[in-house]
């Protein structure tokens, strides 16, 4: 069973949330492709029910991040 789709309101608003928190961001984290950090706020913002996703990434280092 999928779940409904998000009411256009919903999405209105993550939109504006991801906008406006990728505005505050990017001038911080310069070194951050700014379609990755699009990517990361969706997935960070994305409400319940809209299907969250994390991303896992191995650093050189060999450390992981989310």
């Amino acid at each position: 069973m999928q779940p409904d789709a998000p009411a256009p309101s919903d999405l209105e608003a993550l939109i504006a949330k991801v906008q406006q928190e990728q505005a505050r961001l990017a001038p911080l984290l310069p070194d951050i492709d700014p379609g990755d950090l699009n990517s990361i706020l969706v997935a960070i913002f994305r409400p319940w029910g809209m299907g969250r996703r994390f991303f896992i990434r191995r650093l050189p280092s060999g450390a992981n991040v989310f």
